[in-house]
């Protein structure tokens, strides 16, 4: 990192920003180019060790790419504010949190695995727990749950009062 001034080392600090943010960029390798989607995401920390968790259709192109090559990278900023330190265009900036790593995606088969993950995913995003009975049949079975065991990561972080 060019400006380890900026660097969150923290796990438990890193963790916290990841989950401020919104949503995660996923990186695949696609045919000719990378492949990126923003996605809804779910995370655990076990240990050290991030687990990301997402839900999809069970086909499509994301799928079909995951299964060639499990190998992702993925991104999720948190752009917290935007202001004038100077003069007008070249002054603008930002201060942000952003978490960035790799990792390696798994589909998710067995059900309890796959109640987890959105489970997990459910917890992001509301302060509602979830019971595994409260996710509907028909749902579920249309539903594809990825699980992305992180490698490594990095969080950067600049907020200035």
């Amino acid at each position: 990192m060019r400006k380890s001034e900026r660097e969150i080392a923290d796990v438990q600090e890193k963790f916290a920003a990841l989950l401020r943010c919104g949503y995660m960029t996923l990186a695949v390798e696609g045919e000719g180019a990378p492949y990126c989607v923003p996605l809804n995401f779910g995370a655990e920390l076990m240990g050290d060790t991030v687990v990301l968790y997402f839900h999809c259709a069970k086909e499509g192109k994301k799928l079909d790419l995951l299964r060639k090559n499990p190998r992702v990278g993925f991104s999720a900023a948190n752009m917290l504010r935007v202001f004038n330190k100077g003069i007008a265009p070249c002054g603008y900036t930002t201060d942000y949190e952003s978490v960035c790593g790799t990792g390696r995606a798994e589909i998710l088969e067995d059900e309890r695995a796959r109640l987890h993950g959105l489970q997990v995913l459910m917890k992001h995003y509301s302060a509602e727990d979830f019971p595994a009975e409260s996710f509907s049949p028909k749902a579920l079975s249309l539903t594809c749950v990825v699980r992305i065991s992180v490698d490594s990561w990095s969080g950067k972080r600049l907020v200035r009062p």
